[in-house]
């Protein structure tokens, strides 16, 4: 099934392995055509996680865009302002205690709500096509074993069902506003709005772990292209660009 929201083009599936990958195999389909899917069989999330998408429980959800930039280091921006679609959607549906973990982790009461992964096809600036892929948790009622201390959904939190296609086109319409706020150039907007929608993003400390070493430090704020600096012992400041970021809880004396 296909449905027009201007300027997204959907196409609606009941089961699909991946909607990023099948985003993907559109290799001629044009910017703004967005695949969602009932359920994902092979869904995924950062690191190469499985991202847990039974039927109907969720929103799955994969965008195409032709981002156009001189500096590939402004692309992460795109994924960090659709942390903040998520975020702005859901307390614009009244869900308390949202929060962003960066990147781009979609928070409720501590657990993850929503995650976002983005993937470049293409080589070079002026080729690429981002696929956006954004998962969130709608009305699952209990998770694997495995995710059940760190993940929530909607329905968990408030009590009450979500319809996907009121929420989906609600979050399409917060990620077109934030994709064009980056056309126009304004790093500084999204920086700014991502930092005061996140607990992260000052003065916590955190563990972050990269490919081959963890760093434990203090947040400092983000860069203009959506780093994260860390205040490392010493004061050092290092500036992290892909990364797990854990908070460390305080212990008692």
């Amino acid at each position: 099934m296909i449905i027009h929201r201007p300027p997204f083009t959907i196409h609606h599936y009941t089961s699909l392995g991946s909607t990023n990958d099948h985003l993907k195999a559109m290799t001629a389909a044009p910017e703004f055509t967005c695949v969602v899917a009932d359920e994902q069989t092979a869904g995924r999330g950062r690191r190469a996680r499985a991202w847990h998408s039974p039927p109907g429980a969720g929103l799955y959800l994969s965008v195409l865009l032709l981002p156009r930039t001189d500096s590939s280091s402004m692309i992460p921006l795109i994924s960090l302002s659709a942390a903040i679609a998520v975020a702005e959607t859901l307390i614009e549906r009244g869900v308390a205690n949202i929060d962003i973990k960066w990147p781009n982790d979609a928070l409720v009461n501590d657990r993850k709500v929503s995650g976002i992964l983005a993937e470049a096809v293409g080589e070079g600036l002026e080729s690429l096509r981002l696929i956006l892929g954004v998962g969130v948790n709608l009305n699952h009622q209990s998770f694997p074993p495995e995710l059940s201390e760190t993940a929530t959904s909607i329905a968990i939190e408030t009590g009450e069902k979500v319809v996907v296609e009121e929420f989906r086109d609600q979050l399409l319409e917060k990620i077109a506003r934030w994709y064009e706020h980056w056309r126009r150039g304004e790093s500084t907007l999204i920086v700014d709005r991502w930092q005061r929608l996140s607990t992260y993003a000052r003065g916590q400390r955190v563990i972050v772990t990269l490919d081959d070493e963890k760093i434990v430090g203090v947040t400092g704020g983000l860069t203009e292209t959506g780093a994260l600096r860390l205040v490392v012992d010493g004061g050092e400041v290092k500036t992290i660009l892909a990364g797990e970021v854990t908070r460390l809880r305080k212990t008692a004396d």
